[in-house]
């Protein structure tokens, strides 16, 4: 390694210097849509299943599964990705507590599949009704939670 952390020549990084900078601004551009959701979720649960389905743009997905994929190969790529989660689930348990939800690493575990499962599942469908199943899934679940812990 030289002196910046790079084991290609300094004219010439290895690719995997490459993927693994790439992944870095990846997991910079996910984090960030959390961060925002974050300090901007909406009281409503309807409203933050809205503003999580467009976090869920896409594009974002695309990333998302891109980053996977190269984790899947790559054992630095795998601790960026580790970190990511832990990042995105402090975020999102500030989301659920701010909405009256329970924070917990269950519930935020939960929470965070879910909106996986939905993302990916609206594009690879395309079409509206996956749109509006990412929106409302969301909202469903939040608002249960939500009602569950007021009892």
């Amino acid at each position: 390694h030289d002196q910046f952390g790079q084991t290609g020549s300094a004219d010439f990084p290895t690719r995997r210097d490459l993927v693994t900078a790439v992944s870095r601004e990846v997991a910079r551009r996910l984090l960030a849509g959390f961060e925002r959701l974050a300090r901007e979720t909406p009281a409503d649960p309807r409203e933050f299943g809205k503003s999580f389905a467009r976090l869920c743009s896409p594009e974002q997905t695309r990333l998302l599964l891109t980053l996977v994929l190269a984790a899947d190969a790559e054992p630095a790529i795998r601790r960026i990705f580790r970190a990511l989660t832990k990042d995105v689930r402090a975020r999102l348990a500030e989301t659920i507590g701010r909405l009256g939800g329970p924070p917990g690493a269950d519930t935020v575990a939960l929470m965070h599949a879910l909106g996986i499962g939905l993302a990916v599942l609206e594009l690879a469908r395309a079409e509206p009704a996956a749109r509006r199943e990412l929106r409302t899934t969301t909202a469903l679940a939040v608002s249960r939670l939500v009602a569950r812990e007021r009892q």
